[in-house]
């Protein structure tokens, strides 16, 4: 199993970026499970190049999230002035 992440959905296409050389995987949207969206992390099973399993990963996802929100909070509030209240 390895990891991929949603990069985009475009017209019942998902653009999946799998491993950490973040190959490129074109699949069908409903290949993926109900519910998935752009942004999530699943773990996928390959044989040969194409998708035989997905499932998604909450946790990654999650923590993957908060990673992010935490880097926009702290660029968000270089911006402001500390000089302020």
């Amino acid at each position: 199993m390895e990891r991929a992440c949603i990069d985009r959905i475009d017209e019942g296409l998902a653009v999946l970026l799998v491993g950490d050389d973040e190959r490129e995987l074109v699949v069908p949207l409903s290949a993926l499970p109900p519910g998935a969206q752009a942004g999530d992390w699943l773990q996928v099973e390959l044989e040969g190049g194409r998708l035989v399993q997905a499932t998604l990963d909450k946790q990654e996802t999650a923590r993957r999230r908060r990673r992010i929100q935490g880097k926009l909070d702290r660029l968000l509030g270089r911006g402001r002035d500390r000089s302020g209240p």
